[in-house]
């Protein structure tokens, strides 16, 4: 036992969208997820339906902390956020300070922003992560000591293929995967590429046996090479591959066709109610002062909201759209649950994987 929580310790970020969207709904035996400590009332509003200024705040720059390493897609997602932030009319021009706290799976970031002061000068970039740590680790805090301020990106989920492969479409592969065992690349053990493939596979009866990688660019090598039968990513990381003809994209968890990769169906139409992803967002802890907590809000929702942000996110591969606090805490818990749900799956697979 003591192995396989050390080896879920080095979950991926990528899990930063494990759920499977809105087909991932509990069922009747799901557990649960912990009562939500981060709820607030309203706070005051100014006459224009903007929350009123918190008195004295904020007077310095505000910290944000990236609990992953520099240069990945959630550390250059989280810095656009910044620099839109800093260069333009918002947080009464104080500095948004993005600092990278890597390591541990996430858990000496997260660790940092929880030990924080709850003054509103910390914000933490929100991922799933903090339900795996929360789930696997001996950790100090629980993924609902944070108060999402809004979600802020998102990259589809999206079905590959080698070139080769026997299929080219779901259907096809549908029917494949009932009469034969399929080799599923990872880019990790208790990734949410992982944690989708291990749902799909409980949901249809399939045989599902997992390649697990150490990260996105091993398994993308993978796939083109034809050493596997699928593999479950991220559109951002796969963009310019299906494009190129390199892969085959069987379909995408979104909500419509993507205008890149505009020939590649999602799986709503072709009748899943399928929409899932790398979700991120961004949080501060529960006891900031719901005042500040309203303000900080309304101007990350500015900041998202604005031409330039979503046409820096969709440079970097992803889609830059704005959730509300409730939507992205909503989530959130959803991906708690299916998590949980999925335990004895997790663990099974990683007895196996010694």
């Amino acid at each position: 036992m003591k192995k396989f929580i050390c080896l879920l310790c080095m979950i991926s970020i990528v899990l930063s969208m494990a759920a499977c969207g809105n087909s991932s709904g509990t069922s009747s035996g799901a557990t649960t997820p912990p009562a939500s400590t981060g709820e607030t009332n309203s706070g005051g509003s100014t006459g224009s339906g903007e929350p009123a200024k918190p008195a004295n705040y904020p007077k310095k720059d505000i910290k944000v902390i990236i609990p992953f390493s520099a240069g990945g897609g959630a550390d250059l997602s989280m810095r656009i956020f910044c620099e839109v932030a800093n260069n333009g009319d918002f947080f009464e021009g104080v500095t948004l300070v993005p600092e990278n706290i890597p390591a541990g799976g996430a858990v000496i970031g997260q660790t940092a922003a929880f030990n924080a002061a709850p003054d509103g000068y910390t914000m933490l970039l929100y991922t799933s992560s903090l339900i795996n740590n929360d789930i696997f680790n001996d950790v100090v805090y629980k993924y609902d000591d944070f108060k999402p301020l809004a979600g802020y990106c998102s990259d589809p989920e999206i079905l590959l293929a080698p070139p080769n492969a026997p299929y080219s479409t779901l259907e096809e592969f549908y029917e494949y995967a009932k009469t034969h065992t399929v080799n599923v690349s990872t880019p990790g053990h208790t990734t949410g590429h992982h944690i989708r493939g291990l749902k799909m596979a409980k949901d249809k009866g399939f045989d599902f046996k997992y390649m697990h990688s150490d990260g996105a660019a091993v398994q993308l090598q993978q796939i083109m090479g034809g050493h596997c039968d699928v593999s479950f990513t991220t559109v951002g990381a796969c963009v310019s591959q299906v494009q190129e003809g390199a892969v085959k994209a069987l379909a995408i968890m979104a909500n419509e066709r993507l205008e890149d990769i505009p020939d590649v169906p999602t799986f709503k139409e072709l009748g899943e109610d399928l929409v899932d992803g790398a979700n991120r967002g961004i949080a501060v802890h529960k006891d900031v002062p719901d005042d500040i907590y309203q303000y900080l809000c309304a101007e990350a929702k500015k900041v998202i909201e604005t031409p330039e942000f979503a046409e820096r996110e969709k440079d970097l591969g992803v889609i830059g759209n704005y959730q509300t606090p409730e939507e992205y805490r909503e989530y959130m818990d959803k991906t708690y649950n299916t998590i949980t749900e999925l335990l004895p799956l997790l663990q099974a697979d990683a007895e196996a994987s010694k």
